[in-house]
Order: C-alpha cells, then sequence, then structure tokens
C-alpha cells in the first residue's frame, strides 16, 4: 500500500521580524520587542514539537518553499505559522486540504489554524484515523482582461490605488446594474474572509457555508442627489470593475505583488470552482 505523503510548511524563522533593542525608557517599543520576542521563541518551540512528533513518519516531507508541483497529490499540507502562512500555502493547494497549526497562539489570531501545540498530535491521529471533516471554503478567481490571476484568492480581494492617499475611480457592475464611483477601494471577500478586513470596514460576518461574495466600498464620495445602489451587499454573480485609472491594481489575500487594472481595463471577480478544503472543526469528544 502507497505511503499517504503529507507535506508540511513551516514559516522560516528568518521570516520573522528581526528583534529589537529598545531603549529602557521607551516603553512602546518595549511592549513590542517583549511580543517579538514572545512570537519568536513560540514559534520556535512549535516547529521542535511537530518534528518530533512527524520524525519516525517517512511519509512526511519538510517544504520550505511552496508550490503547485511540490503540493499536487499529496494527502494532507500541514502549515506551522500563522494565516498569513495559511494564506500563502492555500494559494498552491488545488485538491490537496490543508491543516493548520497556530505557532504562536499567544500573539496570532489563528483563524484558519485549528491545531495548536498541544493538539496538534491529537488532530493528525484524528486525520489518519478519518474523524476529522474538511470544510470547503469559497475562493474568489480574479480576471483582468479575460486572464485568469495565478493564485485565487481565499480571504478577500481589494481593488485600490497604488497610492494609498489617492482616490480610486472606476465603474462597477453586478448583474444589470452599472454604477460610476469614486472612492478609497472595494473590498471583495469570502465568507471565511468576512471576519477580515471588510468586518473592519463596516461589513457583516457570515457563516463558511454561505459561499456568496460580499462586496463593500471604502469611504465612498457621495455627491449630492446621486443615490448608490452598489456600495455594499451579496451576490452569486461576478462583480466587474472598469478601471478608470492607470494607477488601479488588486490586490490578492493582503499580500504579495499588486496587479495593475490600467485605464479601460475591465477585472472581473468571481467565486472560484476550485474551493480550497481545510480542517478547521475539531472532532467531537464522546
Amino acid at each position: 500500500m502507497a505511503l499517504q505523503r503529507i507535506v508540511v510548511v513551516p514559516k522560516p524563522l528568518e521570516a520573522l521580524p528581526p528583534m529589537l533593542d529598545p531603549a529602557a525608557d521607551d516603553p512602546e517599543s518595549m511592549a513590542i520587542a517583549r511580543r517579538l520576542e514572545v512570537a519568536r521563541g513560540e514559534h520556535a518551540e512549535t516547529l521542535a514539537i511537530v518534528r518530533r512528533i512527524v520524525a519516525s513518519d517517512p511519509s512526511v516531507v519538510w517544504l520550505e518553499t511552496p508550490s503547485a508541483e511540490a503540493l499536487e497529490g499529496a494527502a494532507l499540507a500541514i502549515t506551522v505559522g500563522g494565516d498569513g502562512t495559511f494564506l500563502t500555502v492555500a494559494r498552491h493547494c488545488h485538491d490537496t486540504p490543508l491543516l493548520g497549526v497556530n505557532s504562536s497562539p499567544t500573539t496570532s489570531t489563528g483563524h484558519y489554524c485549528i491545531a495548536l501545540p498541544t493538539t496538534f498530535e491529537a488532530l493528525l491521529t484524528a486525520w489518519r484515523e478519518g474523524a476529522l471533516e474538511a470544510t470547503e471554503l469559497a475562493r474568489i478567481r480574479s480576471e483582468v482582461d479575460g486572464q485568469t490571476l495565478p493564485h485565487d484568492a481565499l480571504n478577500d480581494v481589494l481593488f485600490a490605488n497604488r497610492t494609498p492617499v489617492s482616490s480610486t475611480r472606476y465603474a462597477i457592475r453586478i448583474g444589470d446594474t452599472t454604477e460610476l464611483q469614486l472612492s478609497s477601494g472595494i473590498w471583495i471577500a469570502t465568507s471565511s474572509g468576512s471576519t477580515a478586513a471588510i468586518h473592519s470596514a463596516g461589513g457583516e460576518i457570515r457563516p463558511m457555508s454561505d459561499h456568496r461574495l460580499q462586496w463593500r466600498v471604502r469611504e465612498p464620495y457621495l455627491r449630492s442627489g446621486e443615490p448608490r445602489v452598489l456600495l455594499s451587499g451579496f451576490t452569486d454573480e461576478a462583480i466587474e470593475i472598469v478601471s478608470r485609472s492607470d494607477k488601479n491594481a488588486l490586490y490578492i489575500d493582503g499580500h504579495g505583488e499588486p496587479f495593475l487594472v490600467p485605464r479601460g481595463t475591465r477585472a472581473r471577480l468571481s467565486r472560484s470552482p476550485e474551493p480550497l478544503h481545510a480542517y478547521l472543526v475539531a472532532p467531537s469528544r464522546t
């Protein structure tokens, strides 16, 4: 019987922010330094725990740089870090399910990371026994003038001017309704991403079973007497945005290089036909 290959992708220690050496009379910098020290220490300890647990398993492969080719065919991908590491690896997962390990529970929210250093071994055993059930998470497919961008978004996509203080000019179309708008940009989010930036902007938190896309215009310029109906909402249809500036871009899941959307270019955001499967719920104890 062939081994079920398991791929572990840790956040490298060198990817953590460098340690600070603040002055003793600078309480804010001291607090930042202490938090970084805790994050580094917990991450190193968690990496050691995970390595010990899987050390004797010949099916486990450690991967420094995730890629679709390296993850293809794996029975499970395990991330060790926080949500940033999870989102990075998710970009390259097509059929491989993901299990996130929060390597620094004191400093990291770990929205997608069900496992903690203290629970990882039990969850891995549960997965081997078939007791873990994966959740299907909607993703966002982004196209610019018909060309699909390299990665789907799990959390959200931001359409905005590349200069943070500049206005974003565009036309937005959903279904049969079109509006010319001027704002600070548009958030488009999945339900699993609804607890993130779009919620901070006033959006609604949705259950992960809701596969609609949520959009919300940031700081719209509202001219008196001009009603707006496409400032926020939920849709099963594609969201189309025609850029009215050469400085507009799409930002996928909040990190990585932006994708330019020059003047006259059409961006299309829709539910991806490739959802992500992730383990987000621990098995109930009887």
